[in-house]
């Protein structure tokens, strides 16, 4: 009987305009407590079954880059942990993160700092690895798996339509998207952890992250039928527009590529199909007259 290999993504949120806001304001949680934090978490993860597998993704406001495995090895296989061997890798997991990461650090442009991170190419490139190791299963073989994104900046709206795609292949492959954030509570997040089943947790205290982590998002779906969890709020499902790309509460929809906008235009944006605009007289709430031609 073969056992079940669980494979858990976290994607780490590196972007250094939260940590100099923070820094500002004299927060207690610092950078490299944060970072020491997620390695323990990792490692916790790692020893908590020899069948558990990790991957780690570091994000920032520019770049995505992997921290585990070493992205120099050409090797998709991870390392396997077992009872002999449980402390060499704890140590050499710690090794290739700091190494990756000192170099993921020192490609940072501090000349283009902004409050948002490149979380959805992280989730993109998460789905891809996740791909190749499904399609490199061996007959036999039981693979489940998970990601974990940990999110320290605030949404940004530019990202909506490739994120909630991401969202969907998740949903699709079922892979389920946990979302753990330091900042203000993000919709994008708390839409895909609730279409993908998965948890979702503001972390009201950054000093008790490590505990939260644990708590939450050591386990699998299975343990999780048996722990007392957050209780679910209620998810923003908004959608962003094309045009100025902020969440809106009723727009017009384009009904050939069904784009969403916030203003009347004459043309769509996203197809270039010529709108029929005489009936809109009225604004967004006759939106469904609103055809192309």
């Amino acid at each position: 009987m073969s056992s079940s290999v669980k494979h858990l993504v976290v994607i780490i949120d590196l972007n250094p305009y939260y940590w100099s806001d923070k820094i500002a304001s004299s927060t207690t949680l610092n950078f490299k407590q944060y970072l020491n934090i997620i390695i323990q978490f990792c490692n916790a993860y790692i020893a908590f079954d020899i069948n558990h597998r990790l991957i780690i993704i570091g994000c920032s406001n520019n770049e995505t880059h992997f921290l585990y495995p070493d992205p120099t090895n050409e090797s998709i296989i991870i390392p396997t942990v077992t009872k002999t061997n449980m402390f060499e890798q704890l140590f050499v997991v710690d090794r290739v993160v700091e190494n990756n990461l000192k170099q993921f650090i020192e490609d940072l442009s501090p000349m283009n700092t902004s409050s948002g991170s490149m979380i959805t190419m992280a989730l993109t490139q998460a789905l891809c690895y996740i791909n190749r190791l499904i399609r490199e299963t061996l007959a036999g073989e039981k693979n489940s798996f998970r990601i974990l994104i940990i999110q320290t900046t605030n949404d940004t709206s530019k990202q909506y339509m490739n994120f909630m795609n991401a969202v969907f292949t998740s949903e699709k492959i079922n892979v389920p998207i946990d979302g753990c954030i330091l900042n203000n509570d993000s919709s994008l997040l708390q839409q895909a952890c609730d279409l993908t089943s998965g948890i979702y947790l503001r972390v009201p205290d950054p000093n008790g992250l490590l505990q939260y982590l644990l708590w939450l998002y050591l386990t699998d779906k299975e343990v999780r039928k048996m722990l007392a969890l957050p209780t679910k709020v209620a998810v923003d499902y908004r959608p962003a527009c094309f045009c100025h790309h902020k969440l809106i509460d009723t727009g017009y929809v384009c009904s050939v590529c069904l784009s969403i906008y916030c203003d009347n235009a004459s043309t769509c944006s996203t197809c270039r199909s010529a709108f029929d605009i005489t009936n809109t007289s009225n604004g967004a709430n006759d939106s469904s007259k609103r055809q192309a031609r």
